[in-house]
């Protein structure tokens, strides 16, 4: 091969390998609906608080009791800017343990979490009324901060909330442990 080829060949295989990297650090991957068959689903469709980060944001959904005692995390992506969840961290702690976590979301859009009765320690919990809660911020404070009451027992319920400031479209559902 004369030098001028290799040279179109090696700028060739450079764009091509800058272009993979461009749309793969790009692309937001959007998270997997769970798949468990018993236990709590929840889904919801996030929006904005038009702060300075937007589109990007951070956000978290997690259990409490109904005194408001923190049970656990279900889904954390804020791998940057963790600490603008600034509900979640008084709740938690920053526990993460057995959460879905990832990074910082390039956009808002649907987001889920799964819980399996068990506390953060991996004890089930009692039945009775907890709580999920949502936090979303995309800006350098604390954003929107929501609740909703359900009940984990050996009754099957699905409820939908209605739309609150940054989450939409929610559902959470309880399915009775075997």
């Amino acid at each position: 091969m004369s030098i001028r080829k290799n040279k179109q060949w090696l700028l060739s295989l450079t764009l091509g390998i800058v272009l993979a990297i461009s749309i793969s650090c790009s692309t937001s991957s959007t998270p997997a609906a769970p798949t468990t068959a018993t236990g709590l689903t929840v889904a919801v469709t996030t929006s904005g608080t038009g702060g300075s980060y937007a589109p990007r944001n951070v956000v978290a959904i997690w259990i409490e009791d109904n005194a408001g005692k923190f049970i656990k995390t279900l889904t954390v992506y804020a791998a940057a800017r963790d600490y603008d969840l600034t509900n979640w961290n008084t709740a938690s702690g920053g526990n993460k343990v057995d959460a879905v976590t990832g990074a910082t979301q390039s956009n808002v859009g649907i987001i889920y979490g799964a819980w399996n009765g068990k506390d953060a320690a991996g004890a089930i919990v009692p039945d009775g009324t907890y709580k999920v809660c949502m936090e979303l911020t995309d800006k350098g404070s604390t954003g929107n901060f929501s609740t909703f009451a359900f009940t984990k027992g050996t009754t099957a319920a699905t409820i939908t909330p209605a739309n609150v400031p940054s989450f939409s479209s929610i559902s959470i559902k309880w399915v009775p442990l075997l």
